[in-house]
């Protein structure tokens, strides 16, 4: 027959029991954490929303709309890790002056003028990304669809991220014939490429500051359209500078200031049938991260 145990040690053996369980539930209830922030931490998916509030809405050199505008748009990304990535933005610039007159080349009225589409896809090799995309512009208010003056741009993007600045250079292709019908005898004549370098600077554990300076040219066909010049060469030129604070691990405020001009001369365009357009313009940043 087997000892009886004491009251105490039957108290004794209950007691470790119970904290034997309540160990294994608070160790099993922290890996469960941990697995859910692990698992937070690497969700492929994100969602980067942002408002950007300019006085002016430029576009590669020139000044669309000299009033007040804002520009809200929304990336959804898809993290592939070793196979790239893919996004798809959602853009569009809103005009909020019912102003007109000659420094509107948009709808004037108020209310929404461009929205673009943008699904693209990224992969990185070492410290070089590679971007490839479609951009679809549509103008609502120009007669959209039957009288659009809306177009298509497929565009490729190299960019050389190091310590010191960021290089890069854009080329667009509007296989539309900017706005019109296919080039059949040279497509290559709807190409505008631009070429960037960017440096951003960490001041503090919230803010951070940078700056940008930018070089656009198109070929002759694009140049004629977008310029109403015939030759091809530089286009346009843009320097500008930002500064951005984190409220929150999620919500970020910034400003922009930027001058941006059209390039003229031999290697430019004809001044003698644009417009000068150089013009400061700046704003207020928004940016929510998901």
């Amino acid at each position: 027959m087997a000892p009886q145990q004491s009251s105490e040690g039957l108290l004794r053996n209950f007691s470790r029991s119970v904290t034997s369980g309540l160990g294994m539930w608070a160790l099993f209830a922290a890996l469960m954490v941990s697995g859910r922030t692990q698992a937070e931490e690497k969700c492929p998916f994100s969602l980067d929303a942002k408002t950007d509030i300019y006085s002016a809405y430029v576009w590669r050199g020139k000044a669309l709309d000299k009033h007040a505008v804002a520009q809200p748009s929304i990336i959804a990304a898809l993290d592939g890790k070793e196979y790239g990535s893919f996004s798809l933005k959602l853009w569009s610039n809103w005009d909020l002056s019912q102003r007109s007159g000659d420094s509107k080349e948009t709808k004037t009225g108020g209310g929404i003028n461009v929205f673009n589409v943008t699904p693209s896809y990224t992969k990185n090799f070492g410290p070089v990304g590679v971007t490839v995309g479609n951009i679809f512009y549509t103008f609502p208010g120009d007669g959209y669809p039957k009288n659009s003056k809306s177009t298509y741009e497929l565009f490729t993007t190299l960019a050389y991220k190091n310590a010191v600045a960021t290089p890069s250079l854009s080329v667009y292709y509007d296989y539309r014939g900017v706005g019109g019908g296919f080039l059949e005898d040279n497509p290559a004549k709807d190409v505008y490429a631009r070429a960037a370098l960017d440096k951003s600077v960490a001041l503090s554990k919230r803010l951070s500051a940078g700056g940008a300076v930018l070089l656009g040219g198109g070929t002759s066909h694009y140049n004629s359209v977008r310029y109403h010049t015939p030759d091809d060469g530089f286009a346009d030129y843009q320097a500008s500078i930002n500064a951005s604070y984190a409220v929150t691990g999620a919500f970020t405020v910034g400003a922009t200031l930027a001058y941006t001009g059209l390039i003229g001369g031999a290697c430019g365009l004809d001044r003698d049938a644009i417009s000068p357009d150089e013009i400061v313009w700046g704003g207020v940043n928004l940016r929510w991260l998901f």
